[in-house]
């Protein structure tokens, strides 16, 4: 325990809204942003109220108290700590038998089951901050991989690898895609994608939520500017959501 970065927290709850895609209504749930607290901001919290202990002796206490509550867990021991909540070994995962032996039992992992009072203290939090999810595709960087420049210059028919944030192109075809539209003189791009130009399925090689590594249209004019446009389904994980988020990436891209 590094016992020179004793430190305080405070301030109160942050959460972060999501829309709930498993539901046909217009629903959505909340998730709270996490400030986690070591051991060592418990130690601080701890010399706030009482002198009675020095810092050196309470970081040997919690080091006891640990290398204990690991000991009783490797015996399969479930334990009240500190009247808190239970902790307890449990097993995960489905047997496929209606008669399993040993090895057929999953392996054990650790539960926790918080006690009333820990629930009321939790409930006393004040939630300071409530913002919508940002779900929309977040372009970071831009490399041509022929010349590894990330300067948003590339070249038709090469490949490239855009970097960032909830990138994967997913859902039905004909809604979504990776799209160049070309700018005019004044940096703008046709509305109604009549000129955009999309690439191909066979066209990526990479297609994950943080980067996408695909060949360049051929059709792509050399000299022109073009808006790399994302339309994409994709949720987390695996999932295909029903809505289509769009992200038209404010810088242009030059092709040479």
């Amino acid at each position: 325990m590094n016992t020179n970065s004793i430190t305080t927290l405070g301030g109160s709850v942050n959460v972060t809204i999501h829309k709930n895609y498993l539901k046909e209504d217009n629903c959505t749930y909340a998730k709270v942003q996490r400030t986690t607290a070591g051991m060592n901001n418990v130690i601080a919290t701890i010399l706030t109220h009482t002198k009675v202990f020095d810092e050196a002796s309470l970081v040997a206490t919690v080091m006891l108290f640990k290398n204990a509550i690991l000991e009783l867990l490797s015996m399969g021991i479930s334990i009240n700590l500190f009247e808190l909540g239970t902790l307890y070994p449990s097993a995960q995962g489905n047997i496929n038998s209606s008669n399993p032996n040993i090895s057929e039992i999953p392996s054990l992992t650790l539960g926790f089951t918080p006690s009333q009072e820990a629930l009321d203290a939790v409930g006393k939090a004040d939630i300071s901050m409530a913002k919508i999810e940002d779900t929309a595709p977040q372009i970071s960087t831009v490399e041509d991989l022929s010349t590894h420049k990330t300067d948003f210059t590339m070249t038709a028919g090469k490949p490239i690898r855009i970097t960032g944030r909830k990138l994967k192109v997913a859902g039905e075809a004909e809604s979504v895609g990776l799209f160049f539209a070309p700018q005019t003189a004044e940096g703008k791009i046709d509305e109604s994608e009549s000129d955009w130009i999309k690439a191909s399925d066979e066209s990526f090689f990479k297609n994950t939520h943080t980067y996408l590594e695909l060949i360049l249209p051929e059709s792509l004019e050399s000299g022109r500017k073009y808006s790399i446009v994302i339309k994409t389904s994709a949720g987390r994980g695996k999932t295909v959501n029903k809505t289509v988020r769009k992200l038209v990436y404010e810088r242009a891209v030059l092709v040479n």
